[in-house]
């Protein structure tokens, strides 16, 4: 018998599908094959190694779903957030693993586009901007893991009012407000990140 022709794109799409049906342990190549419904053998032949197969996997997911295009800084954090609540099973798979030791502990794939956009709309140096950035990691990944869990529900007002609270708290600390005029006026800004000619779409209904 042939083999059957796959392409990377059509493996690594199989492999997000056991994972979303089978959660990250079920993750394995006898899975995926019987998803596309063929040997193991076409696999082992576009990837070389299981090991490689999840490496490219995790980077697949990157940019099918993890890469956001957002107008506001909250957008970005509600991007975080839906995933965790629509893919749970791959939100454990990518945040949830075992790192390895030159892995950063808290990955976000839109870190430094969002600190250059924060620094230049929110006049922080670009190492202020992260270090903001790095405290709303923190707690969206605490967020993000109690949806993904199931260990608490959250509705979108709920998530909007958590992420606004937090962000004040970001903000007085960091700009040193103490005037609430002046804490709505910046807030505006976070929901206004453009860069220069570049104009940032959010998805139809997502914005904020």
């Amino acid at each position: 018998m042939p083999k059957k022709c796959l392409t990377k794109e059509q493996i690594l799409q199989a492999a997000v599908c056991v994972v979303q049906q089978g959660g990250p342990s079920a993750l394995s190549v006898r899975h995926i094959a019987s998803v596309l419904g063929c040997s193991t053998q076409p696999l082992y032949s576009v990837f070389g190694s299981f090991s490689q197969l999840q490496e490219e996997l995790l980077t697949f997911i990157r940019r099918r779903y993890l890469t956001a295009r957002c107008t506001s800084y909250r957008g970005f954090a509600q991007a975080f957030l839906r995933f965790a609540s629509e893919e749970p099973e791959l939100f454990r798979f990518f945040y949830l693993r075992r790192r390895q030791g030159n892995e950063e502990p808290l990955e976000d794939v839109n870190e430094e586009r969002i600190v250059r956009l924060l620094s230049q709309n929110l006049c922080m140096p670009p190492e202020q901007a992260r270090q903001m950035h790095r405290r709303m990691q923190v707690h969206c990944y605490g967020l993000g893991v109690m949806i993904a869990t199931g260990y608490g529900a959250m509705s979108r007002e709920e998530i909007d009012r958590e992420l606004t609270e937090f962000l004040s708290v970001m903000l007085r600390h960091y700009k040193g407000l103490t005037d609430e005029t002046a804490l709505a006026e910046w807030l505006t800004r976070s929901r206004h990140l453009t860069d220069g000619k570049e104009v940032l779409h959010e998805e139809s209904g997502k914005s904020v």
